[in-house]
């Protein structure tokens, strides 16, 4: 786990009050784990393949909404993606 996943777990740690599932911001199973306990908040969940017609390049797009209100974040790593755009909506 590199610093910047290490600082993100910690920013998701605090904001959701408690602790995440382990590795989420390494595996796409626990990332979306975490979108479940945004979902049980009140949140809506998209994960898409911003690329999905290109077999070279990977780009996940990862998108909370709350009402009128779209939190989202694109990365080529879906559990980061997912993780990133979740402290996005929980900051708001």
């Amino acid at each position: 786990m590199n610093q910047e996943q290490r600082e993100l777990e910690q920013t998701l740690c605090h904001l959701l009050g408690g602790p995440l599932p382990e590795h989420a911001t390494e595996h796409i199973n626990q990332a979306l784990q975490v979108a479940g306990l945004l979902e049980q908040r009140g949140f809506e969940f998209r994960l898409l393949d911003a690329r999905p017609k290109d077999p070279e390049a990977t780009l996940w797009k990862a998108l909370f909404s709350k009402g009128d209100r779209l939190f989202q974040c694109e990365h080529s790593d879906a559990a980061l993606a997912v993780c990133t755009a979740a402290a996005r909506a929980l900051a708001r």
